[in-house]
């Protein structure tokens, strides 16, 4: 299939990528950190994204999280209230609420990378979560402890916020974090994250290959192809025969290319597709 790209959203693509859409029995949409920028949660690898003011080396691992807080605990309050406090406070947007709404024509999977949550809060109901949930509290081991909700995580951002601004920030980052990272009965807990240097989560990472392996449309949202392995997905679900759609602001890598964000396009390219089905 000859790749075609576009630099605005182009009429003629937008009504190809409606039909292969409304042709498909099984889409899987991938989104990735630009799917939810429009619900106030930063990037992390544009020009101005999240690494640009944490660097990957210090907060990207718990080793080098483990060092900033004994070396510059200020800096690990900045960091954790800098993650804990959009997603606290994050709504699903439009684009969220369109992959959703999709379930009502065709089977669809959620494969995201991101944490956040959001996905399964606008309804849909088969997501895959490369890198964890922030919300998913674990043992030391792995094994499941409890679920978190965004209020949770509001009163931890409104404390960790005092932190990094007050006395002893490491001592009260610690006190905040204690729902989601510390000690309790059950021993040692945190959240079921990914971070650099460690294994993606199972079973999400083996059921998201089969899954676009089998898909016959991959929808590829906010995604900057820069994060291994989850960025060979869509050159899998493409040499097993799927259409992929790439919805980004920037010019993507795709059989068809919607340039625009998530919120904007993916409910235009939804509702074309569908429009008859719901007349």
């Amino acid at each position: 299939m000859p790749r075609r790209r576009i630099l605005m959203l182009d009429e003629s693509l937008l009504t190809e990528a409606a039909w292969r859409l409304r042709s498909a029995r099984e889409v899987v949409v991938f989104s990735g950190a630009g799917a939810s920028a429009e619900s106030g949660i930063p990037t992390f690898r544009d020009d101005a994204g999240f690494w640009r003011e944490f660097p990957p080396e210090q907060f990207a691992s718990w080793r080098g999280l483990w060092r900033t807080a004994t070396t510059q605990p200020r800096r690990l309050a900045e960091f954790v209230h800098a993650v804990v406090a959009p997603i606290a406070h994050a709504a699903p947007n439009a684009g969220h609420l369109a992959a959703a709404a999709m379930e009502r024509h065709v089977g669809v999977r959620v494969v995201t990378q991101n944490i956040d949550g959001l996905h399964q809060e606008a309804g849909s109901t088969l997501v895959r979560e490369l890198h964890g949930s922030l919300f998913e509290i674990v043992t030391r081991e792995g094994r499941f402890l409890r679920l978190l909700s965004r209020r949770d995580l509001r009163r931890m951002a409104e404390k960790l916020d005092r932190a990094r601004r007050g006395w002893l920030p490491l001592t009260r980052t610690l006190a905040a974090v204690r729902p989601l990272l510390g000690a309790g009965p059950r021993g040692l807990h945190r959240p079921n994250l990914v971070l650099f240097g460690d294994a993606m989560a199972e079973p999400a990472w083996t059921l998201a290959q089969e899954e676009c392996r089998g898909c016959d449309v991959l929808i590829q949202v906010g995604c900057s192809r820069a994060v291994w392995p989850a960025a060979l997905l869509p050159q899998e679900a493409q040499s097993h025969g799927a259409c992929v759609i790439a919805i980004d602001p920037h010019e993507g890598d795709a059989h068809i290319c919607l340039k625009g964000t998530a919120a904007t396009v993916l409910p235009e390219l939804v509702e074309r597709a569908f429009r008859d089905a719901t007349k």
